[in-house]
């Protein structure tokens, strides 16, 4: 199993959500939006949806940044909070089909999305990566960059577009990446995410990385008072990463620099 605990920044995203029995609604509404139902969590935290050790509980501390965060600020932030939100929710709607969140014991990648499946919903994998406290990958804004990451393969299969990842160019040896359609941060209107045009210009069109650069970037900078400098922080990190080391088009733009609109 993965490396349970939590390292500084899920402790102070736990600190700030009640438990079930003070708080049953969101847990429940967590439950649902994000179908976090299949038994596979059960061994990694599901029977005890509070323990934010577990990768259950570490789910539901991205799922409440995703929820709660941003504070929408119109024209600088790239995309509003609702526009992720509806992305990242596993129910039908305009980003994706319906599709469920399943836990994998495994280390190859940190989420898998398996789309066009046979007599069955289409479902995300979450691995150890993102659960393993001490990783690289464990963090709670990471995690939610991730659900936002992952839903876009889920929208990908929607619109008809091929869900694979793009290697070279400027992505780094060893990871994969996307290319990066730089966009002003006006040219989508609050609540219009999910639409593109690949024959605009300039182009309206977001790849997987991008839109989850776009929700790090979000969180970074516009997210409210309340919530803790290291998921601002870590958050900035994690783009900025990504912005060097996963876009196959070199991008200058890193997340602190000003934003066109």
């Amino acid at each position: 199993m993965c490396v349970d605990g939590m390292g500084m920044a899920d402790l102070a995203v736990d600190r700030l959500i009640p438990a079930p029995s003070q708080w049953p609604e969101f847990y429940s509404w967590a439950h649902d939006a994000f179908a976090i139902t299949d038994d596979s969590w059960d061994p990694a935290g599901g029977t005890e949806r509070w323990n934010g050790s577990k990768p259950y509980g570490k789910m539901i501390h991205a799922i409440y940044l995703l929820a709660y965060a941003l504070r929408d600020v119109y024209l600088p932030q790239w995309h509003a909070r609702a526009d992720y939100l509806a992305a990242a929710r596993a129910i039908d709607n305009q980003y994706h089909g319906p599709f469920y969140l399943r836990f994998r014991n495994s280390s190859d990648h940190e989420a898998t999305s398996e789309t066009g499946l046979f007599a069955t919903r289409d479902r995300t994998n979450y691995k150890c990566p993102v659960f393993d406290l001490g990783g690289p990958s464990d963090d709670p804004s990471n995690r939610a960059s991730v659900l936002v990451h992952e839903s876009w393969h889920h929208w990908q299969r929607k619109y008809h577009w091929k869900t694979d990842h793009q290697h070279g160019g400027a992505v780094a040896p060893g990871l994969d990446g996307d290319w990066y359609y730089f966009h002003g941060s006006g040219l989508f209107d609050f609540g219009t995410l999910w639409t593109s045009n690949p024959h605009s210009n300039p182009l309206r069109f977001h790849s997987p990385y991008q839109v989850q650069i776009e929700f790090d970037a979000d969180l970074a900078e516009f997210s409210f008072s309340w919530v803790p400098v290291i998921v601002q922080s870590q958050a900035r990190y994690y783009g900025n990463t990504r912005l060097t080391n996963q876009c196959k088009n070199r991008i200058t733009y890193r997340i602190g620099d000003p934003r066109p609109f």
